[in-house]
C-alpha cells in the first residue's frame, strides 16, 4: 500500500513539473527543436582559419549535429569574440550552429604574414580589410556544410558595419542582425551597402541616446524602409545592450526562425 501511494505521489509530482515547464516554454516562446531533441550535447572547439592576405583568424565554433543553419558573429571595438559567447550558446539551444571570430588585430588574432597585428595602430583600411575575416569565417562554414544559404551574420558596431558589407555582397545570405551599426565606422558606411533588395533581410538594433547608431536609423528607413528596428531606451552599444535588455536575446531567435526558411 504504501508503495503504491509513493508511486502514485511521485507520478503527480512529475505531471505537475511537465506542466509547468511547458507553460514555461510557451511563456517565453521558446521552441525545442528536433535537433535538441536527437543531440543532448553541442560541441565547442577553438579553430584557426586564414584570410586571403595571409591574417590568422582565431575562432570558436559552436557546433550544433545535424543543424541547417550556422551564423558568424562578429564583435564590436575593442573587445573580441568572447563578448558574443553568450549569444551563441542560446543560438546552439534554438538548433543553430554559430562561428564567433576574433577580427584582425583583436583577441587572439594576432598574426599573420606580414608580422603581429594591433587594431590601435590600424589605419582605416586596414579595419576595412577585416571584411576578408568575414569572408574566410564563410568559406569555413561552407567547408562545413553550410552553403551561404544556410549562413547568417549577428553583428556589432563596426561588427554590424561588416556584416552588411558582406551581406550586400552575398546576397543568397537571409538574414543579418546589426546591433548598433553606425553610418561610418573607420570608413565602412552603411550607405554604400544598403539597398531594398536586402530589407526583409536585416534587424537593426539600436539605443536611443546612442547618437552614433540612432543617427544611422535615417539611412535604414530610407533605403530599406521594410527593415525590422528594435529601439532601446538608454545609451548602451553593441553587445552592452544585453546587459540591460536580456530579451533582445529571444528577439533575434524569433527574426531568425522567421527568416531562416529553406
Amino acid at each position: 500500500m504504501k508503495k503504491t501511494l509513493f508511486i502514485l505521489i511521485t507520478i503527480i509530482i512529475v505531471f505537475i513539473i511537465i506542466i509547468y515547464y511547458l507553460s514555461y516554454l510557451i511563456k517565453n516562446k521558446i521552441t525545442i527543436t528536433e535537433d535538441q531533441i536527437n543531440n543532448k550535447e553541442f560541441i565547442e572547439r577553438k579553430v584557426k582559419i586564414f584570410t586571403e592576405d595571409g591574417v590568422e583568424i582565431i575562432g570558436d565554433y559552436y557546433y550544433v549535429p545535424k543543424s541547417k543553419f550556422a551564423g558568424i558573429l562578429v564583435h564590436m571595438m575593442p573587445t573580441d569574440r568572447k563578448s558574443l559567447k553568450e549569444m551563441a550558446k542560446i543560438l546552439n539551444t534554438n538548433g543553430y550552429s554559430a562561428l564567433a571570430i576574433d577580427l584582425r588585430g583583436h583577441g587572439e588574432s594576432v598574426n599573420s604574414s606580414k608580422g603581429r597585428l594591433d587594431y590601435r595602430n590600424f589605419s582605416n583600411q586596414e579595419h576595412q580589410n577585416s571584411i576578408l575575416d568575414i569572408k574566410a569565417a564563410s568559406r569555413f562554414l561552407e567547408n562545413e556544410g553550410y552553403s551561404l544559404k544556410n549562413q547568417f551574420l549577428i553583428g556589432a558596431s563596426i561588427g554590424a558595419n561588416l556584416s552588411l558589407q558582406f551581406l550586400s555582397q552575398n546576397q543568397d545570405i537571409k538574414a543579418a542582425v546589426l546591433i548598433s551599426p553606425g553610418r561610418n565606422y573607420r570608413d565602412i558606411e552603411i550607405e554604400n551597402f544598403l539597398n531594398k533588395d536586402l530589407e526583409n533581410k536585416i534587424l537593426v538594433i539600436s539605443s536611443k541616446q546612442d547618437s552614433q547608431s540612432f543617427n544611422s536609423l535615417e539611412i535604414f528607413n530610407l533605403k530599406t524602409p521594410s527593415a525590422t528596428l528594435i529601439i532601446y531606451e538608454g545609451n548602451l552599444h553593441g553587445t552592452n545592450i544585453f546587459n540591460k535588455y536580456p530579451d533582445l536575446y529571444q528577439k533575434i531567435i524569433n527574426f531568425l526562425r522567421d527568416k531562416l526558411i529553406e
